[in-house]
């Protein structure tokens, strides 16, 4: 009768044992988790202030589809201008000394 008794008793032990080991690895399990939501946290406070600071661009210039065609042409033409005189100034002064214009 005792021998049963012990086998019981053991029994309980083992099982008390794995319940405990268990319930050690959801507690580092649990504190992980608490670092990581952390974590977490502080990438979403990040994300959120650079949101914040996207959003204070400001508008979009208006497309050029939806502009007045005559303006849009002379806007295009004085651009073109613009980059003719930087390429021709580019250009003359990789110009070696002999093949420079006098003027």
């Amino acid at each position: 009768m005792w021998s049963w008794v012990l086998i019981w008793v053991l029994l309980v032990v083992i099982a008390a044992a794995y319940l405990a080991s268990r319930a050690w690895a959801v507690w580092g399990q649990l504190k992980e988790l608490t670092a990581e939501v952390g974590r977490a946290s502080e990438t979403v406070a990040a994300l959120q202030a650079q949101t914040e600071r996207l959003r204070e661009r400001p508008p979009a210039p208006e497309l050029a589809v939806f502009g007045d065609p005559r303006l849009l042409r002379r806007e295009r033409l004085a651009t073109l201008g613009a980059l003719r005189e930087q390429r021709r100034a580019r250009r003359a002064a990789r110009l070696p000394a002999w093949a420079r214009h006098l003027d």
